[in-house]
């Protein structure tokens, strides 16, 4: 009898594998970094994103997302303090302060996640959804005047490229429904690592995709 279980099982996945749906799309978000006086900081801007997904059932999405929410350029001043006396250059250790300047500044959430879609045929009905990956904060450190570099790095840090990363937990809430036979439009709001303070980021988005295959 366990044969016949296993056989019928091997048997019946081509079908289930043919009734599932894929889908390719993106989605224009107003998206915004926090901090501890609640939802947002002054960091908020346009957050496109892609995203591939598989119907698993009419009702059921599993979603590969990636979003970038470009940010403003920062700068800011280090005066001279003890921590100058490690540079290893006799010079460095003599200037005033250095200015640092962080250029191509981003923040970039890469995540897998599951949705659920209250409406089935026709129409536009609520939508849950959770996912989990990674954020990256990302930018390009230089200095001022010569001789700057020396000293951060005796701070612990350099110029050039830099990224850091951390776990990204997502909340997902919005509506969603059919336009047409071959299209998918979702709109809601999507909360990363939520009361995480500066770790957070909140969006508002909204997304179209193109359906391949059919149920």
């Amino acid at each position: 009898m366990r044969w016949m279980a296993t056989a019928a099982l091997i048997l019946g996945l081509p079908v289930t594998v043919a009734a599932q749906q894929f889908e390719l799309g993106g989605s224009i978000s107003q998206g915004c970094i926090g901090d501890s006086s609640g939802f947002c900081s002054g960091d908020i801007g346009s957050m496109p994103a892609l995203h591939g997904a598989l119907w698993v059932s009419p009702r059921v999405q599993i979603v590969l997302r990636v979003a970038n929410l470009p940010l403003d350029d920062f700068s800011h001043s280090t005066y001279r303090d003890e921590r100058f006396n490690r540079a290893d250059d006799p010079a460095a250790r003599t200037l005033p302060r250095i200015d640092i300047t962080t250029t191509s500044r981003s923040r970039r959430l890469v995540s897998g996640e599951i949705l659920f879609h209250f409406v089935r045929d026709g129409g536009f009905g609520a939508m849950l959804g959770a996912g989990f990956g990674d954020l990256s904060d990302r930018g390009t450190v230089g200095c001022l005047p010569v001789g700057c570099e020396r000293v951060l790095t005796a701070l612990g840090s350099a110029i050039g490229d830099w990224a850091s990363h951390v776990n990204n937990l997502t909340m997902i809430a919005g509506l969603s429904g059919r336009a047409g036979h071959r299209l998918q439009m979702t709109s809601g709001v999507r909360l990363h690592n939520f009361a995480g303070e500066n770790l957070s980021t909140s969006e508002v988005f909204l997304a179209a995709g193109v359906l391949f295959g059919k149920f």
